[in-house]
């Protein structure tokens, strides 16, 4: 394995552990001209009893080992202290804190954290100077209180410290000067944020606002920091064509459900009502990290009312049949009775088990041994392929026809991608037989017949009353729908009808897998992808997004019931 591979496995055993956060205010001591949750700065301080609550939830409901303290600045509120203890007492494994670092610059207030149970303190320094700093965060004094605490930390040695920087045009040129300022103080741990359009930071725009590319070697230079033993850096929200050949800097894409989160209210009024997200407009949306995730479940939302589905997938409840949206081609069950395959898919105008396997049916196989009892069915066979059985397809290539469709299948994470995944290109060109792909671009399956994969709708989506769970989403959309492309891509004859490929492939094996198409294959892919509908791809959004129905509602009795909403928070709560 090679070492940026590690520090990808690394990253992600970090980025998974089951975390909670919990907002102790809704008011801050600094006016950053950046800050992202300013239309939520109100001045609220959560009361002590119900920040005891959500405690407890987060180890209830999560089984959380990690807290996270927040706000606003959640060391303002007057019980933070006892927050942090109560966090203990409660279980929790480590408690952090991300702090503008002004009342940690008081001794005894550090000291009390520390002796509370504090185990990580992450500072947010925006600046190498005073005048950067404080003219960014609006507060006078800001960087020297800052640094003092962050210098006090350090030399103690009970807590972790880190540091977070907002990148933005203002300091982006000097990110190393930033980095390099505390590692002489013993830091050696940041988290890179991009500038997102959201809060006062898409007001300040033009001030802050700045072109990637046009910075790509500043930033370069601080992002091969971690490469260097001892040093840890993570990038948030970055755009990820901007990191090939550091991909083990790709933020785990499990953390989109701490953004969904952020804005959880807005998101079950577009699902509930119809409510257009008041932030998705053309200005904004180009710059912003979750925009994909927004269009994939306006894509999804459309489809329902369209008629977009391929498959309705029940599993084993049938009776969910009778909920199927309009359009659709097949039901997703987990297996027939008496069929010694797994999961199929069966037409959607036959209720199972009426007959063991309908025509028009399609079978699903993941094992060499599966394949020739799925083909004497007599119905389309979906190879779901890895190294394995990738390798035995190679040495029986004769075991493959017409009605096999061979899909390569998206992980849940980069490790099981990097343990799964064959060489696709050279696997098909070592098979070298037009046979039919789906789930791939067409760089990595030279000389096959490139098949769009069923749209799938799955009920796992939805709650008992029948509204859409919004995390469950997220979770499908990093499974199924998160994907890239390298700005290479931009050359490739067939770019606007690719999607690229998933990003936990690119994390696993990098963008360099993804090559532009050339010669005879570069025409024939482009004929085959001529006929592909159009939304397929990942379209930017152009011009906003329109008001619509509300969210098509499908009840499913064993999900479980939609949380409480605090609709003043804008959080789960």
């Amino acid at each position: 394995m090679h070492a940026p591979q590690a520090i990808t496995l690394d990253h992600e055993a970090v980025a998974n552990e089951s975390k909670h956060w919990v907002r102790l205010t809704a008011a801050c001591n600094s006016k950053c001209i950046f800050c992202l949750d300013a239309e939520a700065q109100d001045g609220r301080f959560m009361t002590f009893d119900d920040i005891c609550v959500e405690v407890r939830r987060g180890r209830e409901e999560k089984n959380a080992s990690r807290l996270v303290v927040s706000g606003g600045e959640a060391t303002i509120h007057s019980r933070f202290h006892d927050v942090v203890a109560y966090a203990k007492s409660q279980g929790y494994r480590w408690v952090q804190t991300v702090t503008n670092g002004q009342k940690l610059a008081d001794r005894d207030f550090f000291l009390r954290a520390v002796a509370a149970g504090l185990d990580e303190i992450t500072f947010s320094l925006h600046g190498h100077t005073p005048e950067l700093h404080d003219h960014l965060t609006k507060t006078k004094n800001g960087f020297e209180n800052l640094m003092r605490a962050m210098i006090r930390a350090v030399r103690d040695g009970r807590v972790i410290v880190n540091v977070d920087v907002c990148i933005n045009r203002q300091n982006v040129e000097h990110l190393e000067a930033i980095v390099a300022l505390c590692s002489r103080v013993g830091v050696r741990e940041f988290d890179l944020l991009h500038v997102i359009p959201q809060g006062e930071a898409f007001e300040h725009r033009a001030e802050l606002f700045y072109d990637v590319d046009a910075h790509s070697e500043a930033l370069r230079r601080v992002f091969r920091y971690a490469r260097v033993p001892g040093f840890h850096i993570w990038t948030n929200r970055f755009p990820v064509q901007h990191l090939e050949g550091l991909e083990e800097l790709i933020q785990d894409p499990h953390k989109m459900l701490d953004e969904v989160g952020g804005r959880r209210v807005q998101f079950r009024r577009y699902l509930d009502e119809g409510t257009p997200i008041d932030c998705r407009d053309a200005q904004r949306c180009p710059h912003c990290f979750i925009e994909p995730f927004c269009s994939a479940l306006d894509r999804h939302v459309a489809r329902g009312h369209e008629g977009g589905f391929d498959e309705f997938a029940v599993g084993s409840n049938f009776a969910l049949a009778a909920h199927a949206p309009s359009g659709v081609r097949w039901l997703g069950v987990t297996a027939l009775p008496e069929s010694p395959l797994g999961p199929l898919r069966v037409p959607a105008t036959v209720v199972p088990p009426e007959t063991l396997l309908p025509a028009g049916s399609r079978v699903v196989v993941e094992r060499a041994d599966q394949l020739p009892a799925a083909l004497a069915l007599g119905v389309e066979v979906e190879v779901r392929l890895d190294r394995e059985l990738a390798a035995w397809l190679l040495e029986n290539p004769d075991s493959l026809n017409e009605r096999c469709v061979l899909h390569a299948p998206t992980r849940a994470k980069a490790s099981e991608s990097l343990a799964l995944d064959p060489d696709w290109r050279n696997f098909f060109l070592a098979l070298d037989r037009r046979v039919r792909v789906e789930n791939l671009p067409a760089c990595l399956a030279p000389g096959t017949r490139l098949e769009r994969a069923p749209r799938r709708l799955d009920t796992a989506l939805f709650h008992t009353d029948g509204r859409w769970q919004i995390d469950a989403f997220v979770d499908e959309y990093v499974g199924n729908h998160y994907y890239a492309k390298s700005l290479r891509c931009k050359a490739c004859p067939v770019a606007a009808s690719c999607r690229g490929q998933h990003l936990q492939s690119l994390r696993a094996h990098g963008f360099a897998q993804l090559q532009p198409l050339e010669g005879e294959w570069a025409i024939d892919a482009s004929a085959q992808l001529a006929a592909w509908p159009t939304d397929d791809p990942d379209p930017r959004l152009a011009a906003g997004a329109p008001p619509q129905a509300p969210a098509f509602r499908i009840p499913v009795a064993a999900n479980a019931p939609v949380p409480f909403i605090d609709t003043e928070a804008g959080r789960r709560s």
